[in-house]
């Protein structure tokens, strides 16, 4: 019998709380916690427009993987994107302002859920300590 990894059980109970919160925002919002990430990120850059290739960049993702998470925020209306004027070939995604709203009821969501989150896993991480040190 293959012998477990001692932090196996630590690091699936906390996966499970990360699919959780990724289910809640399916199921209030229809966008995942990636795709939350990738809203989220194009809200706090300055100026507010990427391009996917950037994204791929920043979450340390291939272009296509992020393609399709960009994919579906398109078919959802919370990004747009425009041609650049001075280079064809490059694309600029920007929020919608079906987009904009999204991302700051989901925020709110996240601002009340990821504390009790945070909490959770400390308490986790902690409990996981002390049993060690027996």
């Amino acid at each position: 019998m293959a012998k477990v990894h001692p932090d196996y059980e630590t690091i699936s109970a906390i996966s499970t709380m990360i699919q959780n919160i990724d289910t809640d925002l399916q199921a209030k919002f229809s966008v995942s916690f990636e795709q939350f990430r990738i809203l989220s990120f194009i809200e706090n850059i300055r100026p507010k427009e990427t391009t996917v290739s950037a994204l791929a960049k920043h979450f340390h993702s291939n272009n296509s993987a992020t393609s399709r998470k960009v994919s579906a925020l398109y078919k959802q209306d919370f990004i747009q994107d425009h041609v650049s004027g001075e280079d064809r070939r490059t694309h600029w995604i920007t929020l919608t302002e079906k987009g904009e709203k999204i991302i700051k009821a989901s925020q709110i969501f996240a601002e009340r859920y990821l504390p009790e989150l945070e909490s959770q896993m400390m308490q986790l991480l902690s409990d996981d300590l002390k049993q060690r040190n027996k």
